[in-house]
């Protein structure tokens, strides 16, 4: 073979190798410019329902005396003694506490005890003076005399019992007494500590300091729900009626009536944060018993036959409250009026119909 027909030949592969090698990249450009299809995400719907919602609160108890009397500082100051416990029987007239202010006010009471006592003192002598003069046949003028220092005594006391804020009508070692006792607590009548302050706080005249009970009666105490509560307490009245689970046989379910409420909603203190309730049957070993933990579900509002939907599906914002709906012409942002919620359901009073979907953020 000659070099021209090598050369040839060469030349020949060298344009079949090119036009194939041209071939794979179109292939590569064209495989390159059909991007792989992404699932377009679905939405979550809900459908507007026709159903009833009930509003309820659940509060937790536990079965305790029947609370009797509630007692309370007649000053306000900051507890420095409590001489009882949850539970204990006390008598009536027993001292249950005291505030920090009672030393100051004893200490003070001493003080005025000994200034009144000065005076007294000295009208004491004023007068033994005049019965001795008398008794030893003193001159006239000085009877006279000595009966001008008795009713000057005389003046300089009332003058100290009025400086002292002391009535002089009344014994004053009774008043100092009644000083010293605003900063002290006595039980009302004979019972049992249901509920007792701490030491160190701070209370005022409108504080509940110790609760007493009779042992033999029991009620239902249940705590308010410390964020939700204050609304909930609103819903309530004296009377209610209330349901009662324990918790510890929850199988068992009592009814009962709702015996007071924190003022201004009921008789009890605007200081408390439980309610009161007493149940319709009577305590034994298949209802409840004292001490027992109990749940009380009470019934705020309710409404049958309304449209509704879960909380999820209603939307909030630029101070309007909306659902989101597909129409036509894409979704449609619909203002709806909602009423009662719960943590499952939300009434819708106007704005959608019965069946109509609803879709999700």
């Amino acid at each position: 073979m000659t070099n021209s027909s090598m050369i040839k030949k060469l030349s020949i592969l060298f344009v079949v190798f090119t036009i194939l090698l041209a071939a794979c990249g179109t292939q590569s450009i064209g495989g390159e410019s059909t991007p792989t299809p992404y699932p377009t995400p679905v939405k979550e719907t809900f459908t507007a329902q026709r159903g009833d919602i009930t509003v309820e609160a659940k509060l937790s108890g536990h079965v305790s005396p029947l609370a009797l009397y509630t007692v309370y500082f007649q000053m306000n100051g900051q507890v420095s003694e409590v001489y009882v416990n949850v539970n204990d029987v006390v008598e009536k007239d027993q001292l249950l506490g005291e505030l920090a202010e009672a030393r100051d006010l004893r200490a003070s009471s001493q003080e005025t005890q000994h200034t009144l006592r000065r005076a007294q003192i000295k009208l004491e002598i004023a007068t033994l003076q005049l019965e001795q003069l008398k008794s030893r046949g003193g001159s006239t003028q000085e009877v006279k005399i000595q009966e001008l220092e008795v009713e000057l005594a005389r003046m300089e006391l009332d003058e100290t019992l009025t400086q002292l804020g002391i009535d002089p009508n009344s014994p004053a070692a009774d008043e100092l007494d009644a000083q010293v006792a605003k900063a002290q607590a006595f039980a009302p009548e004979n019972g049992t500590i249901i509920s007792r302050v701490g030491v160190g706080r701070n209370v005022t005249s409108s504080t509940p300091a110790f609760v007493l009970g009779d042992p033999n009666q029991l009620e239902i105490i249940a705590d308010l729900d410390p964020i939700n509560g204050d609304e909930q307490v609103k819903e309530m009245f004296e009377g209610m009626p209330v349901t009662v689970t324990l918790d510890a046989k929850t199988e068992v379910k009592l009814t009962g009536t709702i015996r007071q409420l924190p003022s201004p909603y009921g008789t009890g203190s605007s200081d408390e944060k439980e309610i009161h309730v007493v149940l319709d049957v009577p305590p034994s070993a298949e209802t409840y018993q004292l001490g027992d933990k109990v749940t009380v579900t009470i019934q705020l509002a309710s409404k049958q036959d309304v449209i509704w939907l879960p909380p999820d599906a209603i939307r909030n914002a630029g101070g309007r409250t909306f659902v989101i709906i597909n129409s036509e012409s894409g979704p449609k942002r619909v203002d709806v009026e909602i009423g009662l919620e719960t943590r499952d359901m939300v009434e819708i009073v106007s704005g959608l119909n019965e069946g109509q979907v609803v879709v999700g953020p």
